[in-house]
């Protein structure tokens, strides 16, 4: 459709012609009253108008590729936390007679069952428990704890390492 919005409103039947000629004569007098200065003053506005528009478009643009991006890295690192839980796993038998009880994150308080030794392991820093964000836990080695602290805290639900 081309035309003027009056011409294309007429077109659609919104409008008859009385209508269509009046709106143009008054488009023409409001022209004539503002004089030319006044047009081109309300031609700058909208397009200063268009041009912020245009500018706050870029802006949520950019915020929303910014934050894909942190996202991405998020996932990544919880993909590498994922592999050094699942590479560094407490072998043997740590389970026994012994209760020990941590801290989820949802703030129950679980406990596992171990023997003495991974008992001391635990209270002397040798042994961590981290849990993923689903809730399951795994008994960890000293290194991968402390490579975990680097990456992410929260998936440490205790160590007695670093302070």
């Amino acid at each position: 459709m081309g035309g003027t919005l009056g011409d294309q409103l007429l077109k659609l039947g919104l409008v008859d012609e009385k209508q269509a000629k009046k709106a143009k004569h008054d488009e023409r007098q409001s022209k004539k009253r503002k004089g030319r200065s006044g047009v081109e003053k309300d031609r700058a506005e909208r397009d200063a108008t268009a041009r912020d528009r245009r500018q706050t478009t870029r802006e949520s643009d950019r915020k929303r590729e910014l934050d894909r991006n942190e996202s991405k890295a998020d996932q990544e690192t919880q993909n590498r936390i994922q592999q050094i839980v699942a590479s560094s796993r407490v072998t043997g038998r740590t389970g026994g007679r012994r209760r020990f009880y941590f801290e989820a994150r949802d703030g129950r308080v679980p406990l596992i069952e171990v023997n003495d030794d991974t008992m001391a392991g635990l209270e002397g820093g040798r042994i961590a428990i981290a849990e993923d964000p689903h809730g399951s836990t795994t008994l960890i080695t000293r290194e991968a704890a402390e490579r975990i602290a680097d990456l992410d805290g929260t998936w440490l639900r205790l160590w007695n390492g670093r302070s």
